[in-house]
């Protein structure tokens, strides 16, 4: 006994670092999942017509945690602000999922401490959150309609008027051709995505978008990537003979031929606007989008008609998500960084 006893002392140290590291995962666990993924009370009501709602639901039971956000903690929850829709970019995640992949948590975590709910902020995953596979990338009509389905699905479910979008990246290009409607052609398919939404949308804060493509997607090796084609960020050549990636970025004037992407075309094309109120942010110094913004000779990170421009210095593509959510929660609820009348920036 005395012996056994003795065993015992000796593996304390042992069970209690084991303890301490089966807290500390299930902290990460916890930590994790704090905003996600959708309310039991949002999934029941997206259970009730499941086959319009597959793709929603699907993404509920394929991304874990991390991989959706939203809905009422409580049956009879009041929404008292209008519905955020966040739309992340390509590669990335709804919640953090990685460094790679950080999702909107630090966005739905400041919103959260400006008094929104879980009931009034949502988001989803789309596609493989791994950067590597970025390249092989591109806009395809499950996602548009998706997209498009879940949009309709938060209006339904909060009963809302109209709802606020903020975008990153190719969530921009979804978030804005998803509510524009309409057919939309891409490359070996089509599909309709019904009349536009543009009334129901409050404000689209559009950031580090590519609405007029990417000149790196002139670099040697990248021209046939699914990401640089017709369904993705092909820049053209805008009618010169020189369509490089350093013609691109040095272009001055106006195009000859507006040849970019035609999934850009069709989102760009047209007098209806995405939003009530649309903001454009970038970065200055975004390697993926090239120095300056520019393509072509304009900034592509500037939606058509936006009523508010910005462009910051020093952040790169990532971090003007993860870096900006008090600009993204002012231009959704005051139409301004600063409160009363919108600057604009260029």
């Amino acid at each position: 006994t005395l012996r056994h006893l003795e065993t015992l002392l000796e593996s304390v140290p042992r069970m209690a670092a084991a303890l301490l590291l089966v807290t500390a995962f299930v902290s990460a666990i916890v930590a994790s999942s704090e905003h996600g993924p959708f309310t039991d009370d949002f999934v029941q009501f997206l259970k009730r017509n499941h086959d319009r709602n597959e793709y929603v639901i699907s993404a509920f039971k394929e991304y874990g945690a991390t991989g959706t956000f939203g809905g009422r903690t409580a049956k009879n929850q009041k929404i008292d602000r209008q519905p955020v829709l966040f739309v992340h970019g390509n590669s990335d995640s709804a919640l953090h999922y990685s460094d790679l992949a950080t999702g909107w948590t630090k966005s739905v975590e400041h919103f959260k401490e400006k008094a929104y709910t879980s009931a009034e902020l949502y988001g989803l995953t789309y596609g493989a959150r791994d950067i590597n596979l970025s390249l092989q990338n591109s806009i395809t009509c499950r996602n548009l309609l998706g997209l498009r389905r879940f949009i309709e699905a938060i209006i339904e479910y909060t009963e809302a008027d109209k709802i606020d979008v903020v975008a990153h990246s190719m969530g921009v290009t979804l978030a804005r051709k998803a509510v524009k409607g309409g057919v939309v052609t891409l490359s070996g398919e089509s599909c309709d995505l019904g009349e536009s939404l543009s009334d129901r949308v409050d404000s689209l804060v559009a950031i580090s978008g590519a609405n007029y493509g990417m000149c790196m997607c002139l670099m040697a090796g990248l021209t046939g990537m699914p990401a640089c084609g017709q369904a993705g960020f092909a820049p053209g050549s805008c009618g010169t003979d020189d369509a490089s990636m350093g013609g691109c970025m040095a272009h001055t004037t106006d195009c000859e031929e507006e040849d970019y992407a035609s999934v850009l075309r069709a989102a760009n094309a047209g007098q209806d606007r995405s939003a009530d109120f649309i903001a454009s942010l970038w970065s200055n110094d975004d390697a993926i989008l090239g120095k300056n913004n520019l393509v072509w000779g304009r900034k592509t990170s500037i939606v058509p008609d936006s009523d508010f421009s910005h462009g910051y210095n020093g952040l790169d593509h990532f971090q003007t998500k993860d870096q900006t959510m008090g600009d993204q929660f002012n231009l959704v609820t005051k139409h301004s960084l600063h409160g009363g009348r919108a600057k604009r920036h260029h």
